[in-house]
């Protein structure tokens, strides 16, 4: 998926009724399920999966019925991110990065994810260390409010990707967008000003505490995910006090000669898995609550 404008409807709500091609409309649950099969995916170093879970997201959006929250877009971000150092698009992992990082602004790169000098991680400061650039006002729309990263948006940003949304007053979603660098927003109608933080911020308020609901039987943590992150954690434990009794044996003197190729080999082996399970049980955990609900 490239950096080109990714949206669905029209540029009024009637024109999207009309020419919609979804059967029906996608929840956020939806969306976040498919994020959080990604993140496990990439965590877990299956790249099929991967792109499978992240295809699917990307797809959930051109039929987004409900209001994206800035937990779930900065995980969305940064499963974009992800997938675009796989694409070995360097300049699209920063721009994404730098995307989540605006939203999640405290997030740390798991180091078995990306050890120092990984060009993951490089990807990654260098989305820290740049500047923002200052983005364009938003035109105050005719009925209901413009959304920007999961909020009200009170700017379209120049320097990065960003996730667009047009909710009505009806809490109907006409228009879901993914806007790339130098690409224009979707057009809507709109009024005489800008739109400010206060724009539509009681029926905002009422709506993304509905819609926020849904996320998480904990509102604000993804269970499933905590879950995994948490057995992941609990095997990687294991096998690492299971490796270093095998390694007490081979340093055993008493240990006959010919087991050691053996408990060599099987100490090496769950030194491994160890660490498989715990850069699951990183990955996971960090999305658990990136998805499960807001920062």
């Amino acid at each position: 998926m490239s950096l080109l404008t990714l949206w669905v409807g029209g540029t009024l709500f009637g024109a999207a009724h009309a020419a919609s091609p979804c059967a029906e409309h996608v929840s956020t649950a939806t969306l976040a399920n498919h994020i959080s099969a990604a993140d496990v995916a990439f965590s877990s170093m299956d790249e099929a999966a991967f792109r499978t879970a992240r295809w699917s997201a990307q797809r959930s959006l051109t039929c987004m019925g409900e209001a994206i929250q800035s937990g779930q877009a900065a995980a969305y971000y940064r499963m974009e991110a992800l997938g675009s150092f796989l694409d070995q698009n360097h300049a699209q992992t920063v721009g994404f990065f730098r995307s989540m990082l605006q939203v999640a602004p405290h997030y740390i790169l798991p180091e078995p994810m990306a050890p120092e000098g990984h060009p993951l991680r490089v990807d990654f400061l260098v989305a820290q260390g740049s500047t923002k650039i200052a983005g364009e006002p938003v035109p105050r729309p005719v009925d209901g409010v413009i959304r920007v990263d999961g909020g009200v948006a009170t700017e379209f940003p120049r320097d990065r990707p960003y996730l667009f949304q047009h909710q009505t007053m009806d809490g109907t979603i006409p228009v879901t967008a993914v806007v790339g660098i130098g690409v224009e927003y979707p057009e809507y109608a709109s009024q005489r000003g800008f739109q400010d933080e206060a724009s539509g911020i009681r029926r905002s308020n009422t709506m993304d505490r509905v819609k926020g609901s849904r996320i998480g039987p904990q509102g604000g943590f993804n269970v499933p995910l905590a879950i995994v992150s948490g057995g992941s954690a609990i095997a990687s434990g294991i096998t690492y006090i299971l490796a270093a009794r095998s390694a007490a044996d081979f340093d055993d003197p008493s240990t006959p000669r010919k087991e050691l190729g053996d408990l060599r080999d099987s100490t090496n082996t769950m030194v491994m898995v160890s660490g498989a399970f715990a850069t699951v049980a990183v990955g996971t955990g960090v999305a658990a609550v990136m998805i499960g609900g807001e920062f």
